[in-house]
C-alpha cells in the first residue's frame, strides 16, 4: 500500500470517522478511537517506551555502581545523545526511502539483541563499563532512525483531522512510560532472582508484542513509485524544503530557540534541588516528578483540544506561558519557596509539552508527505541539541546564581516568543 493511501479497517474494525467531533473523554482519546491502526500502533509502542525507560535506569545503575564514577555516569548518557545530533537527517532520508515499517521492525530486534547481550553479560559478572559505552551508542543510533520512522508514519495511519490528538497521545504515552519505566525499573532491581539481568531480558517480551501489532498494520509507509534522487540529493532536499518554505523556517526557529532556552530547568533541577532549595534527593525526585506530571497532563489537554482550528494561537499561549513560567520559577526559586517552585514547575512541564506537540504537529501539517522522513529527523535533531545548553547555562548558574539565570533566560524566551509570533509576517500566516 502506498504512503499516501488512507487506512482501509481490516476485517473486523470501525473505520475512522472523518469530520466527526467528539466531546468529552472521547474527545481526548480521538485517534485511538476513531483510527484502528493507530490504536494498534500506539499500543505496541507503549511496550517499547516503557521497556527503554526501565533498561536507561539499569544502565545508569550499572554504570555508576561499576566505577563510582559520576563522569563515566556522563560518558553513557552521552553515547546514547549523541548519534542522535550526527545521524538523524540521515535517519531521515531512509524514512522517505524505505518502508517505515520494514525500518521499525529492524530497530526493534537490534535493540532487542543488544539488550539480551547486556543481560548475558551482567548474568555472568563479566560487564563492563566499555560494554555500557557500546551498547549506548547501539541504542541511540537506533532511535536516531525510530523516531524520524515513527513519527513520519503516523500521519498515514489517522484521518489529518486526528493528527494533532494522535500525536499528542504520543506524546502522553511517551510521558506516562518515562514516570513508570524508572519507578518500576528502580524496583525491579532490588528483586532477588531478576535484578538488571532481568530489566535486560524483558526486551524479549517486549519486542514479541510490538512485532505483533505491526504485522497487523497493512500500510506499510511505502514511499510514492516516483525515481528517486541521490541519497546526497534527498538529504539537501529536506535542508531545502525547510529553510526556503515561510512557513517551516519559522517553526523550526521557533522550535530551535525554545527547545535550546526553556528546557534549560530541567537540566538544572539537581542543581537547584541540592544547591538553592537544599531539599537533597528527594527534593529533587519530587521536582522531577512534577515536571513529568505536568508534562502528562499537558500531553492529555493537548489531546482534548488537538481539533481546535486555531493551532498557531495555541502554540503561542503555550510558548508565552514557558517563558514567562522561568521567570516566575527564578523569582520563586530566589524568594527559596520550594512548595510554589513545585507548582511552577508543573505549570512548566505542561507548557513544555503543550508547546512541543502544536509545533510538532504544525510542521506536518506544512509539509510535504514525501518529505516527512527528512523534515521529522531534523526536527528531532533540535531535541538532541537541547541539552548541549545545559553546559553554558550551568556556568552561567555558577557565576550569577539560579534564580537569576532563569529569570534572564525566561525573559529573553517570552520576548522572542512575542516577537515571533506577533511581528514575523510568515508566522501570522500559518493555518
Amino acid at each position: 500500500m502506498s504512503e499516501t493511501a488512507r487506512p482501509i479497517p481490516a476485517h473486523g474494525q470501525e473505520a475512522p470517522i472523518a469530520g466527526h467531533a467528539p466531546g468529552g473523554f472521547a474527545r481526548m482519546f480521538g485517534a485511538l478511537q476513531s483510527a484502528p491502526y493507530y490504536r494498534t500502533y500506539w499500543a505496541g509502542n507503549q511496550a517499547s517506551l516503557l521497556v527503554m525507560q526501565m533498561q536507561f535506569v539499569a544502565m545508569g545503575y550499572l554504570a555508576f555502581t561499576l566505577t563510582q564514577s559520576a563522569a563515566i555516569l556522563g560518558l553513557v548518557n552521552l553515547a546514547t545523545g549523541l548519534p542522535g545530533v550526527v545521524l538523524s537527517p540521515i535517519a531521515g532520508v531512509l524514512a522517505d526511502r524505505y518502508p517505515k515499517r520494514t525500518l521499525i521492525l529492524i530497530v526493534q530486534m537490534v535493540l532487542c539483541l543488544t539488550a539480551v547481550a547486556m543481560g548475558v553479560l551482567a548474568s555472568l559478572g563479566i560487564i563492563q563499563w566499555w560494554h555500557l559505552m557500546i551498547a549506548a551508542f547501539v541504542q541511540g543510533t537506533c532511535f536516531a532512525v525510530n523516531m524520524p520512522a515513527r513519527q513520519s508514519w503516523v500521519p498515514s495511519l489517522v484521518p489529518e483531522e486526528e493528527l494533532a490528538n494522535a500525536i499528542a497521545l504520543n506524546n502522553a504515552g511517551l510521558n506516562a512510560a518515562r514516570i513508570i519505566g524508572p519507578a518500576l525499573g528502580g524496583v525491579l532491581i532490588a528483586v532477588p532472582f531478576f535484578g538488571v539481568n532481568g530489566i535486560f531480558y524483558s526486551s524479549i517480551p517486549a519486542v514479541l508484542w510490538v512485532y505483533y501489532t505491526l504485522f497487523q498494520i497493512p500500510i506499510l509507509g511505502v514511499p510514492n513509485g516516483q525515481k528517486r534522487a541521490s541519497f546526497w540529493a534527498e538529504f539537501n532536499s529536506g535542508l531545502h524544503s525547510i529553510v526556503s518554505s515561510e512557513v517551516l523556517a519559522p517553526l523550526f526557529l521557533l522550535a530551535l530557540v525554545t527547545l535550546l532556552l526553556g528546557l534549560s530547568y530541567q537540566m538544572l533541577l539537581p542543581a537547584f534541588a541540592l544547591g538553592v532549595f537544599n531539599s537533597g534527593s528527594e527534593g529533587l525526585g519530587l521536582m522531577g516528578a512534577m515536571v513529568g506530571a505536568g508534562a502528562l497532563a499537558g500531553s492529555l489537554l493537548m489531546a482534548y483540544f488537538s481539533r481546535s482550528g486555531n493551532k498557531a494561537q495555541i502554540q503561542t499561549v503555550a510558548g508565552t506561558t514557558l517563558g514567562v513560567g522561568l521567570l516566575v520559577y527564578g523569582v520563586a526559586s530566589g524568594m527559596h519557596l520550594f512548595i510554589p517552585s513545585l507548582l511552577i514547575l508543573f505549570v512548566l512541564g505542561a507548557a513544555t509539552d503543550f508547546y512541543s506537540t502544536i509545533n510538532n504537529t504544525l510542521i506536518l501539517l506544512n509539509t510535504d508527505r514525501d518529505l516527512f522522513g527528512r523534515v521529522m529527523s531534523i526536527y528531532m535533531m533540535t531535541w538532541s541539541l537541547a541539552p548541549l545548553a545545559s553546559a553554558p547555562f550551568g556556568t552561567m548558574m555558577d557565576k550569577i546564581g539560579g534564580p537569576l539565570t532563569m529569570i534572564i533566560l525566561g525573559g529573553i524566551l517570552t520576548v522572542f516568543f512575542v516577537g515571533m509570533t506577533r511581528f514575523h509576517p510568515s508566522y501570522r500566516r500559518i493555518k
